[in-house]
């Protein structure tokens, strides 16, 4: 059981990629009234404290620790916003984490934790389609909890039809009480693009590059006169890899499934994608791409950044920006690192695919069959959604971790300029969850502080400047059944692998061009055309919501 267990869990994994949302086909009211005395009380900080607090409610709260978390704390219930949080909801969570920071591994724990049948209350992740654990009989279906009970998600709801469009199922059910990213740029809504060496493109009397040609020309001058790598990537972030967008968009195609007009595509199977590797083969060959960008783990791409070896890169406001520049600058104090607009092929042309997500990305919590306190646990996670819970949540206490400054939340020293030389990342990951998924939504307030740099708040406008045109193809949260999940997962899981060794020995030259054409016959061989039936059978699903 427990492998079984741990193959259906590996295909909820994949299936947050290949089918998006979650589904569910009966519903499960909840069990036992709590304590707490309302949803309005439970939103209030001064009504749950007023009248003398009844035994709290105690919930078991399965949730992988973050890795900003976990380099400053051990457990969430060490963070002051956690244990505020609990103070004003009356709820005591015992907060459980599994091993480990990585997702394949964190899966395989969850895997033998649901075999188990030692359940906790509930459990935050990153949920894809959540059918089989419905239909198992795992999770319940928080509708009517969240009508009767989460007056802050549903008013939000109804002034949002599209949000609540999203978090449903094809069937009108909600099994995810979720994290919303419902800001002009929410937390991660707008994060990542190109990123270049700006002091060099003034040495060189460059302009930023916006064509494939244009690039062609800095990277050919970044490696003739600055003796430097061009263009470096990692194994993990080239030719669309682990989410990223390089310069695979410029040739109109998306990374994997998109939609044109409603009509699914695989940017693979595309003609303009073996454009698209005629360049990146040309390029490496000429020396403008790192030679070890098949190797390069993240860390071996940012020293080659921050020493001055590498010019360009795909790259994040926070985690490239934020922290390699002062690392840059400390070895050569004029460098600068600068966003560069998503590239085009010709003049004019608009970027098609940037990096933008939906409100809802299949991330929030789930309620087990086994929490015997449903309506206690709505209420609290409710109160995130609330204005004082919201604030909370991004800010943290008010008077430790941030002051209102007319009228503004505004992080305090303890975070900006932490006394223990934290960053400012790990600074509020040991206070609390602004800066990664939980449940609850964004504040666009948070982002614009966390952002200290101008280059940052420069690049969140670059990289979201074409963000409307991205809608019109990437794919919504979608459902798919049970078996169609499970079905796409294996599917794609070998492509996949075979798609990363094809692509990188083009590249590299190990492989000639033409070898792609047997590689897209090889790829219909693998059923990728049945991936694609089920990827369009979610999308018309959706669209009758």
């Amino acid at each position: 059981m427990i492998n079984n267990w741990k193959r259906k869990t590996a295909a909820l994994a994949a299936g947050l990629l290949a089918a998006g949302s979650i589904t569910a086909c009966s519903s499960q009211s909840e069990k036992q009234e709590p304590a707490a005395s309302s949803a309005t009380a439970a939103a209030s900080p001064a009504a749950s404290t007023a009248a003398t607090p009844a035994q709290p409610a105690k919930l078991k709260l399965w949730h992988p620790l973050n890795a900003n978390a976990a380099a400053v704390v051990k457990n969430l219930g060490d963070l002051p916003m956690m244990q505020e949080w609990q103070k004003r909801t009356n709820v005591e969570f015992e907060f459980l984490h599994p091993a480990g920071t990585n997702s394949q591994d964190i899966n395989q724990q969850l895997g033998v934790l649901l075999a188990s049948n030692n359940l906790p209350d509930l459990m935050v992740w990153y949920w894809g389609n959540t059918n089989q654990l419905y239909q198992d009989g795992v999770i319940i279906d928080l509708k009517d909890l969240i009508d009767q009970h989460a007056p802050n998600l549903k008013k939000l709801l109804k002034e949002n039809p599209a949000v609540e469009k999203q978090i449903k199922s094809d069937t009108g059910e909600i099994l995810v009480f979720p994290h919303l990213r419902t800001g002009q740029y929410g937390q991660f809504k707008t994060f990542s693009g190109m990123m270049i060496r700006q002091d060099w493109l003034d040495e060189l009397g460059l302009k930023s590059p916006e064509t494939i040609d244009e690039w062609e020309t800095v990277l050919r001058a970044f490696k003739e006169k600055k003796g430097a790598i061009p263009f470096t990537s990692s194994k993990d972030t080239l030719f669309g890899a682990g989410g990223s967008k390089d310069f695979m968009g410029a040739y109109g195609i998306g990374q994997n499934f998109y939609h044109d007009n409603g009509v699914i595509k695989y940017g693979p199977l595309q003609p303009a994608f073996k454009d698209y590797l005629a360049k990146m083969s040309a390029w490496y060959k000429e020396g403008l791409i790192d030679p070890d960008f098949a190797t390069n783990d993240g860390k071996a791409k940012d020293a080659k950044i921050t020493s001055g070896k590498a010019g360009s890169f795909y790259g994040f406001i926070g985690g490239s920006l934020g922290n390699l520049t002062p690392s840059l600058q400390k070895n050569e104090p004029g460098g600068k690192l600068t966003a560069v607009q998503y590239p085009v092929l010709n003049k004019g042309d608009e970027p098609q695919f940037t990096v933008s997500t939906w409100d809802y990305v299949s991330i929030g919590a789930v309620i087990t069959k086994s929490n015997k306190n449903p309506v206690a646990t709505i209420k609290a996670l409710d109160y995130l959604y609330s204005e004082e819970g919201s604030l909370l949540k991004n800010f943290g206490i008010e008077g430790q971790t941030y002051t209102m400054v007319n009228g503004q939340p505004t992080y305090t020293d303890l975070i900006l300029k932490n006394p223990d030389k934290l960053s400012v990342g790990h600074a509020m990951a040991k206070h609390f969850i602004a800066n990664y998924e939980f449940v609850g939504p964004d504040d666009d307030r948070y982002n614009q502080q966390y952002y200290t740099l101008q280059e940052q708040k420069d690049a969140l406008n670059v990289y979201s400047k074409y963000a409307a045109n991205t809608y019109k193809h990437i794919l919504p949260p979608m459902s798919s059944s049970s078996s169609d999940s499970q079905e796409m997962s294996k599917i794609m899981a070998d492509i996949d692998t075979y798609r990363t060794e094809v692509t990188t020995k083009i590249i590299m030259g190990s492989a000639p061009l033409e070898s792609w054409d047997a590689a897209v016959e090889q790829f219909k061989k693998m059923k990728i055309e049945r991936a694609i039936e089920i990827q369009q059978k979610g999308l018309d699903n959706y669209s009758k919501r």
